[in-house]
C-alpha cells in the first residue's frame, strides 16, 4: 500500500486538479476521505482555511447527488470551518438536504440538532423537536435530543 503525504493531497486541491485528487480519495473508505478532506479545510496549527475542500466536495454532488456528501459538508462547514462568516449556514442547508434524501437517517438528524444548540439556533425549535422525536424512538438515550426536548422552549 502506497502511502500518500498530505501536501501531496494539498497540493492537488491547490491546483484544482479534483479529478486526480477524487481517484486518490476514492481508494480509501468514506471516512477517511473524509478525515483528509477535514485537515485540508483547516490546519489548527496555523489556523489556515482552505475552502478549495468545500468546492472540491461540491463537484462530488454534481456528479452525483448523495445524503452522505452532504453530510459530510454539513459537518465540514459546521464545525470544523464554523468560524468562517455563515459556514454554519451552508452547514445547515445541506445538513437538511442530507436529510431530505435520507429522512430516516439518525445519524444524520441527530446532528441536525447541533445547530439548534448552537447560539446562533439555525434550526428552527419546531423542526428540531420533530428530529429529536424521531432520534429519541431509535436512540432513546440520544443526550441531543434529550436536551432539544427538555429545555426550555419559551427562551428568546
Amino acid at each position: 500500500m502506497i502511502v500518500i503525504d498530505m501536501k501531496y493531497y494539498k497540493g492537488l486541491l491547490n491546483d484544482l486538479k479534483f479529478t486526480e485528487l477524487e481517484r486518490l480519495l476514492a481508494e480509501k473508505s468514506f471516512s477517511e476521505m473524509e478525515d483528509i478532506l477535514y485537515q485540508l479545510a483547516y490546519d489548527p496549527t496555523t489556523e489556515e482555511v482552505n475552502l478549495l475542500v468545500y468546492a472540491f466536495l461540491q463537484t462530488l454532488l454534481y456528479k452525483g447527488e448523495s445524503a452522505s456528501i452532504h453530510f459530510s459538508i454539513s459537518r465540514l462547514m459546521g464545525t470544523i470551518l464554523n468560524h468562517v462568516y455563515n459556514a454554519e449556514m451552508l452547514g445547515l442547508f445541506h445538513g437538511l438536504r442530507a436529510a431530505e434524501l435520507e429522512p430516516e437517517n439518525v445519524d444524520i438528524l441527530e446532528y441536525l440538532l447541533y445547530y439548534n444548540h448552537i447560539p446562533e439556533r439555525l434550526l428552527q425549535d419546531t423542526h428540531a423537536i420533530i428530529f429529536a422525536r424521531k432520534v429519541i424512538s431509535e436512540r432513546p438515550d440520544s443526550k441531543a435530543a434529550l436536551l432539544t426536548l427538555t429545555k426550555d422552549r419559551g427562551r428568546t
